[in-house]
């Protein structure tokens, strides 16, 4: 969306931070908005209905959603986007603040991972001590 003439409504966009770096990309009404990772970015956009949608990637695009927002000549309208903390959860899209969905098989994975890494080190240890 550029700046300009007609341009008499804000959306405020807060996004939420999610476990990995994710590009977190916007498009309102089919213009492509930088936001970027989390924290706040403002759109100027016109007063009236707009179509939002926010997606994050990394490898490919997930947790994609929508939100109709409407915007009233000269006020702010906030949207809050929660990126999924894994890659097969949804993303969380409102007017009030969102809360990451899959952050419990994000961190069974990572737990899962760190126990498959560290159970030939027990099991030497375990040799080392009886054997």
């Amino acid at each position: 969306m550029s700046e300009g003439v007609g341009y008499d409504g804000l959306v405020r966009v807060h996004v939420s931070p999610s476990l990995g770096l994710r590009v977190i990309t916007m498009h309102i009404d089919g213009h492509e908005v930088d936001v970027r990772y989390f924290g706040t970015r403002e759109v100027r956009v016109r007063s009236g209905p707009h179509l939002a949608i926010l997606y994050s990637m990394w490898l490919w695009r997930h947790g994609e959603v929508e939100l109709l927002v409407d915007v009233a000549p000269g006020k702010v309208t906030d949207v809050y986007y929660a990126p999924p903390h894994h890659h097969l959860a949804k993303g969380s899209v409102g007017l009030v603040p969102q809360r990451g969905k899959g952050l419990a098989i994000a961190v069974g994975q990572i737990v899962l991972a760190l126990g498959l890494a560290v159970s030939p080190l027990l099991v030497d240890l375990v040799d080392h001590l009886t054997g």
